[in-house]
């Protein structure tokens, strides 16, 4: 009997450390999910604040500064920097081309050490276009802000109109066109003729690309003096933009007039499509390729109205020339440098 109180109260015991044990599990088991659920709540919480922070950090406040612009020219060909800039033992910043002309102009320009931090200024010194006021929102780096203006599809161009002194990029020359002067506007797709009958019921006929919304002047007769009469009627297109160098881009077109019920009596021409700024009035025909209608197709016997087809398509750009050149300094010229004057470090 003794024993088997003892065996109990050993149980007892045993079962009452055993429920002890128990809870410590419990409690650490409990312990440790809170811990990996704080983590987890860490994890996520930096999951979702991490790009945030990772975002504010790189993107850099902007601000507005004056800044003399000869400072952000090369010392000696006064063009802008771009880097790499180098400067010499005297101070001069010069871009990297003109390293072997610098020592013409300054005797301690023996040695050269490359500037990194005019480097990171230059390369993100940023200006307004000057274009600005006719719709350009763009911020170039400003030693590209000369190619860029010239290449800036809101240069501003002229209305043609006499009389009119509107003036605004090609888009808004487009509504004033439509608004103001109500001349027809169609919508054209390259590559795929557009017809129009002659002769038009205005001087002018607008075409606008359905790809790029580039703008081109139809004039029917030209007012170059040919016009119409005992040779017939001129007709030449023109792309309105302020910027039609080799490196903007290019298009070429065709034109044809013709009876579409007498296939035998047709002219045609084929040339690249002429840019103008209209500042001058309307495209010229003397100035460029024009199609001349002669009076046979003005006036078909059959009495039917002739028909003329534009198609214009896209040509390839031609290779860009430069369009800043170095400036020459007269110290380059040897009829302008006296002898010993100058010495060149070897």
């Amino acid at each position: 009997m003794a024993e088997q109180n003892k065996r109990s109260s050993s149980a007892a015991e045993n079962g009452h450390a055993g429920g002890k044990k128990a809870r410590a599990n419990v409690e650490v088991k409990q312990e440790e999910e809170e811990a990996e659920e704080g983590e987890m709540s860490q994890e996520e919480e930096s999951a979702k604040t991490g790009p945030l922070v990772v975002a504010t950090a790189m993107d850099d406040p902007q601000i507005d500064v004056r800044i003399a612009v000869g400072l952000l020219h090369c010392h000696a060909c006064l063009l802008p920097l771009k880097p790499p800039v180098f400067k010499c033992e005297a101070a001069h910043v010069v871009c990297s081309g003109c390293r072997g002309n610098h020592g013409q102009l300054c005797r301690r320009a023996a040695a050269y050490a490359h500037c990194a931090e005019l480097d990171a200024i230059v390369g993100a010194a940023k200006v307004a276009c000057a274009h600005a006021p006719y719709g350009c929102d763009s911020y170039v780096v400003y030693g590209a802000a000369a190619e860029h203006q010239r290449a800036c599809p809101c240069a501003p161009c002229s209305c043609p109109d006499p009389g009119c002194g509107f003036r605004g990029s090609p888009a808004a020359l487009l509504g004033h066109f439509a608004t103001d002067h109500l001349w027809s506007v169609t919508q054209i797709s390259y590559a795929k003729p557009c017809r129009l009958a002659v002769p038009l019921p205005r001087r002018c006929h607008v075409l606008v690309g359905e790809d790029d919304r580039a703008v081109f002047l139809v004039v029917y007769p030209s007012p170059c003096g040919v016009g119409v009469g005992a040779v017939g009627a001129v007709v030449c297109v023109a792309c309105v933009r302020a910027n039609g160098d080799d490196a903007a881009a290019q298009y070429k077109c065709k034109l044809w007039v013709e009876v579409p019920t007498n296939s035998e009596n047709m002219v045609m021409m084929t040339s690249k499509v002429r840019s103008s700024d209209l500042s001058g009035g309307f495209p010229a025909a003397e100035q460029g390729m024009f199609l001349v209608v002669p009076p046979e197709l003005l006036h078909e016997v059959s009495g039917e109205t002739p028909i003329l087809s534009i198609r214009i398509d896209r040509a390839a750009p031609a290779i860009a020339k430069p369009t800043t050149p170095r400036a020459r300094s007269f110290l380059n010229d040897p009829r302008f440098m006296p002898f010993g004057l100058f010495s060149t470090p070897h």
